[in-house]
């Protein structure tokens, strides 16, 4: 809802001119809702390759943690 009011209540005309296409009038509202969309896909798309390979690690250390310890027996009595 805030999302709306705030594309509503900007509502002024702009010039958007993006090389190599021409220019264009927009709201000033959805100009700035589509700017930090993208800006966000964006920056999600550069950190995505470095989230795997540390999700990755992670379970290749818990796997070499699990080989690593003995196993616990419950029933044994000492």
């Amino acid at each position: 809802m805030v999302l709306v009011l705030f594309v509503l209540a900007n509502r002024r005309l702009v010039t958007l001119g993006m090389w190599p296409f021409p220019d264009a009038q927009v709201w000033l509202g959805p100009a700035m809702v589509a700017g930090v969309a993208g800006g966000f896909i964006l920056g999600l798309l550069a950190h995505m390759p470095r989230h795997f390979s540390l999700r990755r690690r992670a379970r290749n250390a818990e796997k070499r943690l699990a080989q690593l310890t003995p196993a616990q027996d419950s029933g044994k009595v000492d």
